[in-house]
């Protein structure tokens, strides 16, 4: 074999393991409106984010409705301490909206709990000064929000699965999951 057909064959070769390597190499995630096959449906991402957008909107419309805020934080003693019975009346009072899962309760238990260690490490009453983790709305993610950016807005998404999905709107992020065919959200954090 001659030195110029040599340097053929591996230029041949490496085209070859090239076009193979980009035939193989992971798609962008980003969403499309090509259909996605999840067994027996074919869903287009466009459908899923706009139920999505539907429910970050009307979770914050109704939470911005002017629904009654339940004081679930006992400050009566030397510092303050989560009262069980109104935090449990607050998640039902938030499930009812019937835009969240079980999840969002179980990871704002979490939080909340979380922050009652504080309190009673740091000795912080709510008497006194602001406790930390509740000097802002932790559902709108601030003290001073623009109600339209949450209920008529739009929202970055951020991650699209069959079944989750992560979005950002103004400071929140939103994790949701779909369960039995719905889309809910499991869980607000802020940035």
């Amino acid at each position: 074999m001659s030195k110029f057909s040599k340097i053929i064959s591996i230029c041949f070769c490496v085209a070859l393991a090239s076009f193979f390597a980009c035939n193989e190499a992971p798609k962008n995630n980003t969403p499309t409106d090509k259909p996605v096959d999840i067994g027996e449906n074919q869903i287009s991402p466009a459908t899923e984010i706009a139920a999505i957008t539907g429910v970050v909107h009307n979770f914050y419309k109704w939470y911005s409705s002017g629904i009654e805020r339940i004081e679930y934080v006992d400050s009566k003693g030397k510092f303050s301490k989560l009262d069980m019975a109104k935090v449990a009346a607050y998640h039902a009072q938030m499930m009812k909206s019937g835009f969240l899962s079980q999840a969002y309760i179980d990871n704002d238990m979490a939080y909340l709990k979380k922050y009652e260690a504080i309190w009673a490490k740091d000795k912080e009453n709510g008497n006194e000064a602001p406790l930390s983790g509740e000097d802002y709305d932790r559902v709108f993610c601030g003290q001073d929000w623009e109600p339209e950016e949450y209920t008529t807005g739009m929202h970055k998404v951020d991650e699209l699965g069959t079944n989750q999905a992560k979005i950002t709107v103004g400071a929140s992020k939103l994790e949701l999951v779909k369960e039995d065919g719905k889309w809910l959200i499991s869980k607000i954090s802020c940035e």
